[in-house]
């Protein structure tokens, strides 16, 4: 298993949910191949946090992915949205 992640715009990173179509619309496009599986942390302003995960991320695979992408945002290969 492998993870990349790939820019978007910064003029809408910003933009939770402009962001989240325009990678839903990449993975329609088949931009990312056969995407079979993803997980999605979200933290609203009263600091309620939530965990979703989709296609065949189940509890431990949901956790690989989530490994990864710290993994990849630590090895400065990920998006930089913190600025």
């Amino acid at each position: 298993m492998s993870a990349t992640l790939h820019e978007v715009p910064t003029a809408t990173l910003q933009d939770i949910p402009r962001v989240f179509r325009a990678i839903a619309d990449e993975i329609e496009a088949g931009q990312h191949g056969k995407v079979h599986m993803a997980a999605i942390v979200i933290e609203s302003d009263d600091g309620t946090v939530r965990t979703f995960g989709a296609g065949g991320a189940d509890y431990y695979r949901g956790m690989a992915l989530f490994h990864l992408g710290i993994e990849n945002l630590l090895a400065k290969r990920g998006r930089e949205f913190m600025a």
